[in-house]
């Protein structure tokens, strides 16, 4: 005499189940009612997969047992159907059946089947692949919803560091751009260094804020490279431009060399590369109290001519140096030398974890060597492949002579003044650009919204048009558009616009391109960075309609 087969509350250590039976044979309904049925499983039946079909989308079962062979639909037409409804796919299917040919197992596990039982039914062993069923499909549920939630959080991050990326910018905008500003009218000493710190205070916050945005980007994996030419020597420039003035203020000797064969075009991610070097120098600047900053720049050159070569970049400073124990743990994220070192110098413990990372993105690798109280040098190596031969970019070179800046006014043209568009909702940012622009003696017409920057837009003309992401009635980027669309309908020219946003990101940037705009400006804004910006946004203009649109020079 068999043993009676053990309740599934036995294997199932779990919240209540419910169980769908489906055989158009009612003593096997019957029996499984008897068998399944628990305190904590509750056990449903069918007699044909259209019955269970419709049972199965009305409630809410965690696993069925369906029969192959059924009038109506058979089982592998329910599970076919299953398949389709995104609410039922995910629901684990025992297959009960009297077919015990391997073509029907291979098509039950094609159409959708978890476990497969041949008849006549052992209801222990059924007891078993329930069991068995149940606690790995909620495992996966488990997982999924892990999975989901973690995705939510991640978006929800991602949202919430855009908007705060906005609403901090805008802000910081105008203590930025109104410092600038400050600076360059009739100041005493004191004053002039009081605004100094104003701005340093600023433009070291907005770092912080950047470098909070890339770790965000790198732990989603939503940090892409984008590879454009561009000239070595001018990039690494740009990057320690400001470190070299920083350093001037704390009385440390700056310099900046390059080797025999460190020039040319490159391609690579020019923005990344100047991010990492800029990052290195100012440390390098920020933990020097006395001594000097170098910079070393080599490219060593491929043996074989079609492969890359590589750029070395070396930042060596005389500061405060550290041991071995704080070398192990430099490149994690917000992690310092030692405690005291944030207390005494600031920053956030992201600026070499962010090198470390972007390094490694490029395919490159960064390295320190330090000497306690003696300095650092950290090295740099990235491969970077050349878009032309170096030769090639030396003949290039000395075959361009130079060419003087010329106004852009016709000759005997009287000069006028360039007429600018302001399209900005926020008071403080309206009031930041006008005086960051009264130097320049423009003709700056303002309005507060994308729906009268199109009215004045139609209503005059206009050199260049500034204009804010986020407004109220009509955003930028539908402006933009509008504008671009007026344009085509009127038969006018192109009219530079400058996307003016505290919407920094990358895809924020691309949009403002996508829409029409010329160029893209981060705020916050400083006067040289809205000078190059317009003067970027122009040039095309200058290009096509010489003669058309005045420069902005300052007065």
């Amino acid at each position: 005499m068999s043993s009676p087969a053990a309740s599934i509350d036995h294997f199932v250590r779990t919240d209540f189940a419910r169980v769908l039976v489906v055989d158009d044979d009612p003593i096997l309904r019957e029996f499984a009612v008897s068998h399944l049925t628990s305190p904590s499983i509750e056990v449903s039946v069918a007699e044909d997969g259209l019955i269970a079909l419709e049972a199965l989308r009305k409630g809410d079962f965690d696993v069925a047992l369906v029969d192959l062979d059924m009038p109506n639909m058979n089982g592998f037409e329910l599970m076919e159907a299953m398949g389709r409804d995104p609410r039922l796919m995910g629901l684990p299917v025992v297959v009960i059946t009297g077919r015990d040919d391997m073509e029907a197992i291979d098509l039950a596990f094609a159409a959708g089947a978890t476990s497969f039982v041949v008849k006549p039914i052992n209801w222990r062993l059924i007891t078993h692949q329930l069991a068995y069923v149940l606690r790995n499909s909620r495992s996966e549920a488990a997982i999924r919803q892990a999975r989901a939630a973690a995705e939510s959080a991640s978006k929800a991050k991602s949202i919430f560091l855009a908007n705060m990326s906005h609403e901090i910018r805008t802000p910081l905008n105008g203590v930025i751009g109104l410092a600038g500003a400050l600076s360059r009218t009739p100041l005493s000493d004191e004053q002039f260094e009081m605004v100094s710190l104003i701005r340093q205070s600023g433009q070291t916050l907005e770092r912080f804020l950047t470098d909070i945005l890339d770790v965000s980007k790198i732990e989603a994996g939503k940090l892409t490279l984008q590879v454009d030419t561009f000239d070595l020597v001018e990039a690494i420039e740009a990057a320690v431009h400001l470190m070299q003035t920083a350093a001037t203020e704390k009385f440390l000797k700056f310099s900046l060399s390059f080797g025999d064969t460190a020039r040319g075009l490159f391609k690579g991610d020019v923005v990344r590369i100047r991010q990492i070097v800029s990052n290195l120098a100012s440390n390098a600047v920020k933990f020097t109290k006395e001594g000097q900053v170098t910079v070393q720049v080599d490219v060593i050159e491929p043996e074989v001519d079609e492969e890359v070569a590589t750029l070395v970049v070396k930042v060596s400073d005389t500061g405060i140096g550290f041991d071995k124990e704080a070398r192990a743990r430099l490149f994690n994220r917000f992690e310092q030398a030692d405690g005291s070192i944030t207390r005494q110098f600031g920053g956030t413990g992201l600026g070499l974890s962010i090198c470390k990372a972007l390094s490694e993105m490029m395919d490159g690798s960064i390295s320190v060597v330090s000497i306690p109280n003696q300095g650092s040098t950290f090295t740099v190596k990235l491969p970077l492949k050349r878009s032309m031969p170096l030769d090639a970019f030396d003949i290039l070179r000395t075959m361009q002579p130079a060419v003087p800046k010329q106004n852009v006014a016709a000759s005997g043209e009287a000069e006028r003044l360039l007429r600018i568009l302001l399209a900005e909702d926020h008071p403080t940012n309206q009031r930041v650009v006008a005086m960051i622009l009264q130097p320049y003696g423009v003709d700056l017409t303002v309005v507060e919204n994308g729906v009268k920057a199109l009215e004045a837009f139609q209503a005059d003309k206009f050199d260049v048009v500034l204009m804010d992401m986020q407004m109220p009635e009509m955003d930028g980027l539908k402006a933009t558009q509008a504008i671009r669309a007026y344009e085509l309908t009127a038969n006018l020219p192109r009219t530079p616009i400058a996307m003016l946003s505290a919407n920094a990101m990358k895809e924020h940037v691309e949009q403002a391109l996508q829409a029409g705009c010329d160029v893209h400006i981060a705020k916050p804004v400083t006067p040289e960075s809205l000078a190059k910006g317009i003067e970027a946004a122009l040039a095309g203009a200058i290009a096509s309609h010489q003669g058309e649109s005045p420069a902005l020079e300052r007065a």
